[in-house]
């Protein structure tokens, strides 16, 4: 590790990315690169699962898959994507908790028609009812599954011990709100959300950028801006407390999830909480957790931490997976590591100087598709960080000092205000004093 602290970190070349915003609040963010005669395309839409009724939890679900997959005005389902196959092109669609996203990949010529294609989805919807039954069962299915995996199991419920079981960040669908969802709710959902000022689309690639404002300003003429404010989101209040809950399981091996309230993105503490996250747990086979509970100690399959920085309280995890038999022993071992590394001498300078070089490599490797940068700008700017937000975020990663990582690991990390979540089998797990039995919903 000596080496690498005369090792300069890697520098990160941002390219220029024109922003447009046009009359009716679309933005645009364009990124030329004529190394391959090919465009590619991200659409960002404030819809998601925060803004589901209680009631109708999936709802957003829905709307992104009907879109793409439940025809327009125009094309039903089967011609849409006859047209599609015509030029080779495709476009996917991913609606999750703060965001929709839909992308596009096409060859150049054909940028004209995809485009075209992309906001006939938006604009003019169909919806098809036998569409959405199709995805009503996806969706059924897909919830299902989740209940035969006790690492998903784990990553759905852990949330609700930290937010409450009611929180927007931590509610899920049911099998029973699924069943509920009717077209009409789609297409309430559809109208009240989907306006072009809360839509960010980033294009990159091999493409003329004059010619992609003119044709995105011909598609949404006469499309209104929102006349009405997105929904209030209740605020996270953070109430530190601890617990631990058993969700039995019949698996060949236990799923373990313990943490606690996390921060918000823009804490100015947020790039030492990252380094200090990469060192606890970040990396599987050279963190302290990975390093003594899997690989030392050989007691876990795979054992990793996350420290959420999100729009609201985010949740600080460590999630492993191991022998029901050894859910204790890897608890225990989790809980020693977390409070020695809040202690001062902990860790070394090499060692942050080791995972400033790592964190920074990643980043470089992350953005050699260059699309990536037009992309990461425009979800970047959803979340409002400034422009360029790459090359600060270098810089303050780079700022960062063993007494930062020392003072944030004091502060931020909670030894005694744990949230616990097993999943497993309780005979080959054992007795764990206090917990509470859950059973799993169907």
């Amino acid at each position: 590790m000596a080496a690498l602290e005369k090792t300069p970190l890697p520098q990160i070349h941002v390219p220029d990315i024109a922003r447009v915003t046009l009359g009716n609040g679309l933005q645009l963010m364009m990124l030329e690169d004529t190394e391959l005669p090919v465009v590619r395309g991200y659409l960002y839409l404030r819809i998601g699962g925060i803004y589901d009724p209680a009631e109708k939890l999936g709802l957003a679900t829905m709307l992104g898959e009907l879109l793409r997959e439940g025809g327009t005005a125009k094309h039903p389902s089967e011609k849409f994507e006859a047209e599609l196959a015509a030029v080779g092109a495709d476009i996917e669609s991913d609606f999750g908790r703060e965001y929709g996203l839909i992308g596009f990949k096409c060859l150049k010529e054909d940028l004209p028609t995809v485009l075209g294609l992309v906001f006939e989805m938006l604009r003019e919807p169909a919806f098809e009812a036998k569409k959405l039954e199709l995805v009503r069962v996806q969706m059924l299915e897909q919830l299902r599954r989740q209940n035969e995996d006790p690492a998903k199991i784990a990553s759905r419920e852990f949330p609700k011990l930290i937010y409450g079981k009611d929180s927007v960040w931590a509610r899920s669908a049911t099998p029973a709100t699924v069943k509920s969802l009717t077209r009409e709710d789609v297409v309430a959902f559809y109208k009240k959300f989907t306006f072009p000022d809360r839509i960010i689309l980033s294009v990159s690639g091999d493409f003329d950028p004059k010619a992609v404002v003119k044709r995105v300003e011909g598609l949404t003429q006469g499309w209104s801006k929102a006349t009405e404010a997105l929904p209030v989101i209740p605020p996270v209040v953070k109430q530190w407390s601890s617990g631990e809950v058993l969700i039995p399981k019949q698996a060949d091996q236990a799923t373990l999830m313990l943490g606690h309230f996390g921060d918000k993105r823009f804490n100015p503490d947020k790039y030492a909480l990252l380094l200090l996250n990469d060192i606890l747990g970040g990396e599987a086979l050279v963190s302290r957790l990975g390093k003594r509970v899997r690989s030392t100690l050989g007691l876990a399959y795979g054992i990793y931490s996350r420290f959420g920085l999100e729009t609201d309280y985010g949740v600080f995890t460590i999630m492993a997976q191991t022998q029901a038999k050894n859910s204790r022993r890897v608890l225990e071992e989790s809980r020693k590591i977390l409070e020695e590394i809040r202690r001062p001498d902990s860790i070394t300078e090499a060692e942050l100087e080791f995972y400033k070089q790592s964190l920074l490599n990643s980043l470089y490797s992350e953005y050699e598709p260059r699309y990536n940068f037009a992309k990461d700008e425009a979800r970047f700017t959803y979340f409002g960080y400034p422009p360029r937000y790459i090359e600060l975020f270098r810089e303050n990663i780079e700022k960062v000092t063993l007494a930062d990582i020392r003072r944030v690991a004091e502060k931020y990390l909670n030894p005694e205000a744990l949230q616990v979540l097993v999943v497993g089998n309780p005979k080959e797990i054992g007795p764990l004093p206090g917990a509470k039995v859950v059973p799993l919903n169907p």
